[in-house]
């Protein structure tokens, strides 16, 4: 007979976000630049971003995962020696 309480089927378990969210601050702080740059890079869609009323939310897993696309699809010319 199985005995599970009734409880555990009506409320599961809840995840926890992946990584903490920061504000434009905190998130800017860690991509080293102005927080109005970051501000202007997500009202334009150009950053990983969640709006929450007035205020910008950035979550680290997002920004890494941006900035490692970012790196990636930069081509840097290749200088031959002669």
């Amino acid at each position: 007979m199985n005995t599970v309480p009734k409880t555990a089927s009506l409320f599961p378990q809840t995840q926890q976000p992946p990584g903490p969210i920061w504000n434009s601050c905190e998130a800017a702080q860690y991509l080293r630049i102005h927080p109005r740059t970051l501000t202007r890079m997500a009202r334009r869609g150009e950053i990983p971003s969640i709006q929450i009323g007035r205020l910008w939310r950035f979550r680290r897993i997002d920004l890494d995962d941006w900035l490692t696309r970012k790196v990636s699809s930069v081509s840097y010319p290749c200088r031959l020696n002669s």
